[in-house]
C-alpha cells in the first residue's frame, strides 16, 4: 500500500501520450517499470499527490507499488470515490492547519494562532480588475514572520481576464512561496464564466508556471458541466461544502483542501482560533487538509 497521502478511487482512465509506470513513488525520480502507449485503458485504485509535472501533482496509484502521472491520462470510465481509511479518520476538532481571511476578519496574533497548531494563511488579495484587500500586506508581513505559509486568492468576476490577472499580479506579488487560489464563487450580475476559470488559471500559469488552486462550492457543478474535463485535474481542488461528507464535483478525484466551516455552518469540529477571532460575528473559514503539516509544506506553492 502506498505511503502516499491518497484518495482510494475505483475506475479507469485513458492514457492520452505515451506515459511511464513508476516503481515505487509517484515521482520523476522514480524507476520506469513500463511504458504505456497512448489509447491504453488501466484501471485506478487510488488518486495521490506526488511530483509536480507542469504544474499537475495529481497522480493514480494503479497497483499495489505503481503509479502513473494523471496529467497524462483522460477518464475511461469518470472515478468514484470508495469508502476510504482517510475519509474515516478525519479529525475535525483540532485546530485547524489552514484559515482563509480577508479584510473583514480580525486577527490579534498569528504568533499566537501559529503557537495553537495553525500552518497557513490564505488571504484575499484582489476582486475583479481593480478591487484590493487592503489588509494583505500588513497581514503578509505578520503572518511571516510568526512562521506561517502564506497564499493569496483573487476573486473572479466577468470582468476582462487579462486586466483581473493584472491586478493580481501587481497586488498580490506572488513569490515562490505563496500559494495561488482562484475563487470561483457566486457573483450575482458579475459571474465569472467556465471559460474566464480557464482563462484565468492559464495566464496565471504563462506568468509563473505554476497553476492556481481552484476554490469553489455548488457553483463548480453548476458553471462547469457535468462532463469530466482533464483541464480541471491539472489543478488542485479547493472544496467548501458544509457537509460532513463533502462529495466531489465530477472533474475531480479528490479534493486537496476542504472548507468545512464558515463559523455557522458545517460538521462539528474546530471553528476558532487563538489570535483569529474571525469577522464581526466571530465567525471564521476554517479548513481541512488531509495530511501532515510537512506534507503541506511540500506541496503548499507547487
Amino acid at each position: 500500500m502506498s505511503s502516499y497521502p491518497e484518495i482510494p478511487l475505483t475506475g479507469s482512465v485513458t492514457t492520452s501520450v505515451l506515459v511511464n509506470i513508476r516503481q515505487g513513488s509517484p515521482s520523476l525520480q522514480a524507476p520506469v517499470a513500463q511504458k504505456l502507449a497512448p489509447g491504453k485503458t488501466v484501471t485506478i485504485l487510488a488518486a495521490v499527490v506526488g511530483d509536480s509535472v507542469e504544474g499537475n501533482a495529481h497522480w493514480y496509484r494503479i497497483s499495489a507499488n505503481t503509479y502513473i502521472w494523471a496529467g497524462a491520462c483522460s477518464a475511461a470510465s469518470p472515478p468514484n470515490i470508495t469508502a476510504s481509511p482517510q475519509e474515516n479518520s478525519i479529525d475535525l476538532q483540532q485546530i485547524p492547519l489552514v484559515v482563509d481571511l480577508y479584510h473583514g476578519d480580525e486577527v490579534t496574533s498569528f504568533q499566537q494562532a501559529k503557537n495553537a497548531g495553525l500552518a497557513a494563511v490564505i488571504h484575499k488579495a484582489t476582486t475583479g480588475t481593480s478591487g484590493r484587500d487592503d489588509e494583505y500586506d500588513n497581514r503578509r508581513i505578520d503572518a511571516q514572520n510568526a512562521g506561517l505559509l502564506w497564499g493569496a486568492y483573487h476573486w473572479g468576476t466577468a470582468a476582462n481576464i487579462t486586466q483581473q490577472v493584472d491586478n493580481f499580479l501587481n497586488y498580490a506579488r506572488p513569490d515562490k512561496n505563496t500559494l495561488i487560489a482562484l475563487d470561483f464563487e457566486t457573483t450575482p450580475g458579475n459571474q465569472m464564466t467556465a471559460q474566464g476559470v480557464k482563462d484565468f488559471c492559464n495566464a496565471i500559469y504563462s506568468e509563473l508556471h505554476r497553476r492556481p488552486v481552484i476554490y469553489g462550492s455548488n457553483l463548480l457543478r453548476e458553471k462547469l458541466g457535468s462532463t469530466r474535463d482533464p483541464f480541471y485535474l491539472d489543478h488542485r481542488l479547493w472544496l467548501a461544502q458544509y457537509s460532513a461528507h463533502p462529495t466531489l464535483p465530477v472533474h475531480w478525484d479528490s479534493y486537496w483542501l476542504w472548507q468545512y466551516t464558515d463559523g455557522p455552518h458545517g460538521p462539528a469540529g474546530c471553528r476558532s482560533i487563538p489570535g483569529i477571532p474571525g469577522n464581526s460575528l466571530g465567525h471564521l473559514d476554517c479548513n481541512y487538509f488531509p495530511g501532515t503539516p510537512q506534507d503541506l509544506n511540500a506541496q503548499w506553492a507547487s
